[in-house]
């Protein structure tokens, strides 16, 4: 450590003796700056609304071919491809910013078709219902729409910081440049704040017939985009602009192909890049070498990566699972995303302002790299906590049947218990003396096919065949008498909502009568206590009856009212309480006797407990990504500069091409999502010892206009004047 504090004070002499040399040192902030701020909010708006609906719009897409579990499987994966190609595709982009047309064409240009992605996207999204248009080619269109945003997306990234640190003149200007790192990256979340808590609610507007209206919440990302375009192009006459004068990109890959042709000529000491000089001249190998130097601590970037992104697929996911009324207002799944650019916001000037600077007198968090390693740790403790989230929630996760099988509902109606056959218990899969008490509910897994259940309830006999066949998944069974008649049991005409509607959490509800009470009109609805606002549940010919599932608008106390619609009628009434993420089987017997039969249980977890996971993540965020971003630029050459900005988004490609490859196996193998968080957690630690080790070693090297400086492990805050151009 003293060897770092010696460092650390002559870099700090240096950067003293900059700003005394320096005759600009009251440049004024450049203003066209401020066009590229606006632009990034709008396109951060734009980028962050879609991503932050995308999964669950890929489910509703998918549902349609798949069961919910293998479509969220696969709308994970999805997202991650995308997530893989929004940042792949920044390579492109770097190629023509630094060999071809420029940082300036290459963003407006792409940054066009970017917008017209998010236009085709939302065409994509129309509904096929009354409004929409029949039988619309949805996932195709779509596909087309996200492709054009995963190549424009990431066309743009590795340009436009880079073009906003452009318009400095450093070291003259090193103190303003940092401070538009700062606002870049604010911006970045502040345009991911809004969009995160808008487009979720667009999403819940019904429309074209349909209880989603993806369409209007994807074209509020669209406009935005159009209008980042247009804040750029406004500013155009003011920029500062470096046209490549050769093909940059080409030149690497060449030198580095010469230079393994040659390697049989290099000598012992000497830099393997450096047998490249019969051929390319000594600056263009130095710069050459910047780039490995770096890349090679980039190799172990994409782990982080690899969590980081699933904020928005596995942990949306999660959210869809989870409990969000809070004091009288629904936050939903999606919408919980926002808590990390709402963190970054607060916590940014916090780390600068006081953590950095205290934890800097203890010699700690000094050098960008010590910074993103631990960002990297704590990261992995950020899906531990997830982890054990998941072992909470999964007590929730109902039990569903396979594609063979469907899921029974026995209820016993009668005012005694019932028993079972033994030969039937060994076909229900009872224990032999079981006994299903009066008002009780049983459920059951089977096999598709018949099974003649036999038994005796009030010392009166009965029997059934259960029948199950493709492509039920459940069947409903009520064993009741009336007038003290022998029991008889009535088969359910529907089936029931037995998996949880992650999409939108409103309770179900299902009746099954066989009330002791004649009459040829039941009508059966439900009113909210609140207001008296009516949901009607339907109207049947008889007092033995099953309805369909009805979703619910509303949760809390509703008023279950059955009357039977004759002059000589009768009415009763059945208040409780109906909450969010149940199903609710409704059993009338008797009288005016209801059972209830939780089907699903309600997400008794509320969404708040996602807290935790979003500020450690976003702790580790800090230290790691706004760090990277800086040490990316500052580690770059002047030519070198987008060509290792988009080595460094590559990371990011890379990181969901892992998560992709992670999800598909403990997919293929059936393991629990609890286990896939903590495998994610270890190995994630794993690279972090790892990354701890090759930072240890490495050697910094900052550039100016005019020169380069090498400090070997400098202290962080001597970068504000060596950052290069």
């Amino acid at each position: 450590m003293a060897t770092e504090e010696k460092d650390i004070e002559q870099s700090k002499n240096n950067q003293k003796k900059d700003e005394d040399e320096s005759p600009g040192q009251s440049l004024p902030y450049p203003k066209q700056i401020f066009f590229i701020i606006s632009m990034e909010t709008c396109e951060r708006f734009s980028y962050y609304g879609m991503n932050t609906i995308l999964t669950i719009y890929l489910i509703s897409l998918f549902k349609r071919t798949y069961s919910e579990e293998k479509a969220n499987d696969v709308s994970t994966i999805f997202y991650h491809v995308y997530k893989f190609g929004c940042y792949a595709s920044g390579l492109i982009g770097a190629a023509l910013a630094d060999s071809f047309v420029g940082k300036y064409r290459t963003i407006l240009y792409i940054g066009t078709m970017y917008a017209i992605g998010q236009a085709i996207l939302s065409f994509g999204a129309v509904g096929r219902g009354e409004g929409g248009i029949a039988n619309f080619p949805n996932q195709p269109v779509s596909f087309i729409g996200i492709f054009l945003i995963a190549l424009g997306t990431g066309g743009i990234k590795p340009c436009v910081v880079s073009f906003g640190a452009d318009q400095f003149k450093v070291p003259e200007q090193a103190k303003q440049m940092a401070t538009y790192f700062a606002m870049f990256y604010a911006s970045i979340n502040f345009g991911s704040m809004i969009s995160t808590v808008a487009t979720p609610y667009l999403r819940r507007v019904e429309c074209m017939g349909e209880e989603s209206c993806f369409s209007l919440a994807f074209g509020l990302p669209a406009v935005l985009m159009f209008i980042a375009v247009f804040f750029f192009f406004f500013g155009r006459n003011s920029y500062t602009r470096h046209t490549p004068d050769k093909n940059i990109v080409t030149i690497f890959f060449k030198c580095s192909w010469h230079a393994l042709k040659r390697r049989k000529f290099k000598t012992k000491y000497q830099h393997w890049l450096d047998v490249a000089v019969d051929r390319f001249d000594q600056e263009t190998i130095d710069d050459i070498k910047a780039v490995y130097r770096v890349g090679v601590l980039f190799l172990l970037y994409p782990m982080y990566w690899a969590l980081y992104d699933q904020q928005g697929s596995r942990w949306t996911i999660q959210a869809m699972k989870m409990n969000g009324f809070t004091w009288g207002w629904q936050i939903l799944p999606d919408q919980m995303q926002v808590a990390n650019p709402i963190l970054i916001l607060l916590l940014i000037p916090l780390f600068d302002q006081v953590i950095y600077p205290s934890l800097g007198k203890c010699g700690l968090l000094k050098t960008p790299l010590q910074r993103v390693v631990t960002g990297c740790f704590i990261c992995g403790l950020s899906f531990v906590i997830s982890g054990v989230l998941e072992l909470q929630l999964r007590k929730g996760y109902p039990d569903l049947p396979k594609v063979d099988q469907a899921k029974i509902f026995l209820h016993n109606g009668l005012e005694c218990p019932v028993t079972f056959d033994p030969a039937s218990a060994i076909v229900l899969g009872l224990e032999a003396d079981y006994s299903l008490p009066s008002g009780g509910t049983m459920e059951k897994i089977l096999n598709h096919g018949s099974y003649p259940v036999a038994g005796e309830g009030c010392e009166k006999r009965f029997t059934m065949d259960i029948t199950l066949a493709d492509p039920e998944e459940s069947r409903t069974y009520l064993i009741s008498s009336k007038s003290g008649g022998d029991p008889v049991v009535f088969r359910s005409s529907h089936e029931d909502q037995i998996e949880k509607d992650n999409e939108d959490p409103m309770p179900f509800v299902r009746l099954i009568g066989s009330l002791d009470r004649p009459c040829s009109s039941v009508v059966a609805r439900l009113i909210r206590s609140k207001n008296s606002e009516v949901k009607n549940i339907g109207t049947f010919g008889s007092s033995t009856f099953d309805s369909e599932v009805v979703k619910m608008e509303h949760t809390k106390e509703h008023i279950l009212n059955v009357r039977c619609d004759e002059s000589s009628g009768w009415e009763f009434n059945h208040t409780m309480e109906y909450e969010v993420g149940a199903s609710y089987n409704l059993f009338l017997t008797g009288q005016e006797n209801v059972s209830v039969y939780f089907v699903t249980s309600p997400n008794s977890v509320h969404i708040f407990w996602l807290l935790p996971q979003y500020a450690v993540v976003t702790i580790g965020e800090i230290l790691f990504s706004i760090t990277s971003m800086e040490f990316a630029y500052s580690q770059a050459p002047p030519s070198m500069k987008s060509v290792i900005q988009a080595l460094y988004l590559m990371t990011t490609a890379v990181g969901n091409l892992i998560t992709m490859v992670i999800v598909e196996i403990f997919s293929a193998i059936g393991l629990e999502q609890y286990l896939e968080f903590f495998t994610f957690a270890g190995l994630m630690t794993v690279v972090s010892f790892i990354l701890m080790w090759l930072a240890s070693r490495y050697e910094y090297v900052y550039y100016t206009e005019t020169e380069k400086k090498s400090v070997d492990n400098p202290g962080y805050e001597a970068e504000d004047v060596q950052k290069s151009d």
